[in-house]
């Protein structure tokens, strides 16, 4: 299983604290989505999918995470399967 952090309008790909990338392979990888998600909420970083990948045929579960600016606080939606 790969977990790591896809950036919701360029879809690119959480490398290191600021830096993004195209290719998912040089993407920072999670050990759970829990971390990712701690990840997400410690460097306010909203607008974001947490893509957790597994094996096939099981297809890739997107989690959107956003971050309200007024509150601070962070919330996920349900958890999407990615269609190919």
């Amino acid at each position: 299983m790969k977990i790591c952090i896809q950036h919701g309008a360029t879809r690119q790909f959480l490398r290191e604290s600021d830096v993004w990338t195209e290719s998912s392979t040089l993407a920072r990888l999670f050990t759970n989505s829990i971390e990712a998600f701690r990840h997400c909420v410690d460097h306010q970083l909203g607008g974001v999918n947490i893509l957790v990948e597994r094996e096939l045929p099981r297809p890739a579960i997107l989690i959107p995470v956003e971050i309200h600016a007024l509150t601070g606080q962070a919330t996920t939606g349900f958890p999407m399967v990615a269609r190919k």
